[in-house]
């Protein structure tokens, strides 16, 4: 996996994971493995337009 990705990227992965969950045809393990899967990135978007000094990460409590 190319680790410098950047934020837009790593959303458009998510993206991705996100349309192949909402089909109809995803088993129930593969639904729960994308879900997993976009928010991970999600998540990784945002530190990375920390890093990159776009914006503000979130802080979660």
């Amino acid at each position: 996996m190319n680790t410098n990705l950047s934020a837009t990227e790593l959303r458009r992965w998510a993206a991705q994971c996100d349309s192949r969950a909402k089909d109809p045809h995803a088993s129930g393990d593969e639904y729960e493995r994308l879900v997993k899967m976009r928010d991970g990135l999600l998540a990784v978007a945002e530190q990375q337009e920390w890093l990159e000094g776009n914006g503000a990460a979130k802080t979660r409590a």
